[in-house]
């Protein structure tokens, strides 16, 4: 649906969309406040030519713009639901507490780090994989199949 009178149907002044706007500088919000701004003053006149400036979808645009209408305003705009996924079982304590220990030479190994988790802080990982995902690294993939002839080629050159 064309929607021509952007100005008329949002009810903030520009000056209090700018001022929000300077507020969220930085999260995710910023990008709503500024859409209803740049509608609110005509410099663009349709979600689909703004969707390419802020680097959205113009259906999120649309999204966003059923939420100021219909959900109440500004205040529903704004409601940021955090992305669903798993919370960290490792606390900022025991991640502190963790790093002295690593820096004072006490744990070296990812078993150790492991262990100390477990008998400091009762935070138990199954494995050290499970532990520290992020410290493991898997092998690089191999440019070429080794073969019984350049393990010669090789052995030959060793």
């Amino acid at each position: 649906m064309w929607i021509n009178n952007y100005p008329e149907m949002i009810s903030e002044s520009p000056a209090e969309l700018l001022e929000e706007e300077k507020r969220l500088r930085g999260s995710p919000l910023e990008s709503r406040v500024k859409m209803l701004r740049l509608l609110k003053t005509g410099q663009y006149r349709s979600r689909l030519s703004l969707a390419n400036v802020l680097g959205y979808s113009s259906r999120q645009l649309g999204r966003w713009w059923k939420s100021y209408q219909q959900r109440g305003g500004l205040d529903a705009l704004l409601e940021y639901h955090r992305p669903p996924g798993r919370r960290e079982r490792i606390s900022r304590e025991a991640l502190d507490a963790l790093e002295d220990e690593m820096k004072q030479g006490n744990l070296a190994r990812l078993e150790e780090c492991r262990t100390f988790l477990d008998e400091r802080f009762g935070i138990h990982y199954e494995g050290v994989r499970a532990a520290f995902p992020g410290c493991l690294t898997a092998t690089r993939p191999r440019l070429y199949p080794r073969t019984a002839k350049l393990s010669k080629m090789w052995a030959q050159a060793s």
